[in-house]
């Protein structure tokens, strides 16, 4: 049986705002940290009330990323926002620890100015940052946006929002890139700030426009779970799985589930994310057997409940997880001791060196 705690609210809205995207990362003091979007409500609520560019209706303008750090069983500190000298709008962070303990934080900011479908390759852009540091208190920051646009000709690009892996001592950072109407996924690695490698482009099969990925290091392989691009009939029931050595994609392929369009958290052959195919709802975590041995296949691990279950992220240390995710416009917590059988889903075998990519 799996032992699993009843949902708390660790994090509530402000007013009619929301407390939303979950990142989840445990730095190399043994402590997890949570970093999420604190979101203003918009006056109608589309976010282009804010700045007037076209937008998401979700993604009101100005959000700012808070972190937090868990104190205990079902303790949280209390939030607070990220260092001064950074930009004053940020949203959707993606973090790792690299193989000196340096946590990087990658996360997009409009600044007021232009969102993701604004954005063009030779106009004004959808801006990259990363942020550096030991831990959330004292972190350094640098706007990738010039050198990440670059390296991708993209439109546009943000980095997929959640907890990462590390590679070979590099934190691999999962960007969706838009060129024109066609989206792919870029991994990028980083250490000590800087920009190390990049992987070939992951294109997904039958012209599946690939969106939010979650990375994992699995049986020697980097593995991405893609989410498919759209709503409503496109993009829900399935996802895109893609593997490789971390440099280029060795196979791949579509996997159809009950998943309605959401981000999601792998780590190890472990999956987190909603398992309805019409609602962002009943979570679960399920175990996968590995693809590139034949037809994906999975077993759930821990189910819980059928209400409301948006964007999720998660930790796990043996067999403890501990799940963040939406839900009421807050972010809520559960505990799960899992029951793994003879394997351990994060001790994976390490991914071999001397892959990296020249830029």
């Amino acid at each position: 049986m799996t032992d699993i705690t009843s949902p708390r609210c660790i994090v509530a809205p402000k007013g009619a705002g929301e407390a939303r995207i979950p990142g989840l990362v445990t730095l190399a003091d043994e402590r997890t940290v949570l970093f999420f979007d604190e979101r203003p409500a918009p006056a109608s609520g589309a976010g282009s009330d804010f700045n007037g560019l076209t937008m998401a209706s979700d993604l009101p303008n100005p959000n700012r990323i808070h972190w937090m750090v868990r104190e205990g069983v079902g303790r949280w500190s209390e939030p607070r926002p990220l260092p001064a000298g950074g930009p004053p709008v940020s949203s959707d962070a993606c973090v790792g620890v690299d193989g000196d303990g340096l946590m990087h934080l990658a996360f997009a900011s409009t600044d007021g100015r232009v969102g993701y479908m604004d954005s063009r390759a030779d106009g004004e852009h959808l801006r990259a940052w990363w942020a550096w540091g030991s831990g959330p208190e004292d972190l350094a920051y640098v706007d990738m946006t010039d050198e990440l646009y670059e390296l991708t000709g993209a439109d546009a690009l943000f980095a997929t929002s959640g907890g990462t892996a590390t590679v070979d001592g590099a934190v691999a950072l999962p960007y969706v890139v838009r060129v024109g109407d066609e989206t792919h996924v870029r991994v990028v690695y980083a250490r000590g700030g800087c920009l190390v490698c990049a992987a070939a482009p992951l294109v997904g099969d039958g012209g599946a426009l690939l969106d939010e990925t979650t990375l994992s290091v699995w049986d020697g392989r980097l593995v991405a779970n893609c989410r498919i691009q759209g709503f409503e009939g496109r993009g829900s029931g399935a996802r895109y799985l893609a593997w490789g050595d971390g440099r280029t994609w060795q196979g791949g392929c579509l996997w159809e589930l009950d998943d309605p369009g959401c981000n999601a958290r792998m780590i190890g052959s472990l999956l987190v994310h909603p398992g309805r195919v019409d609602a962002r709802a009943c979570g679960e975590i399920v175990r996968l057997t590995p693809p590139w041995e034949g037809e994906v296949r999975s077993e759930g691990v821990a189910f819980f409940g059928r209400d409301a279950f948006g964007y999720s992220d998660a930790t796990v240390d043996g067999d403890e997880a501990v799940v963040v995710f939406e839900r009421d416009s807050g972010l809520w917590e559960v505990e799960a001791r899992l029951s793994t059988g003879t394997e351990n889903p994060v001790r994976v075998p390490p991914q071999r060196s001397g892959f990296f990519c020249v830029l």
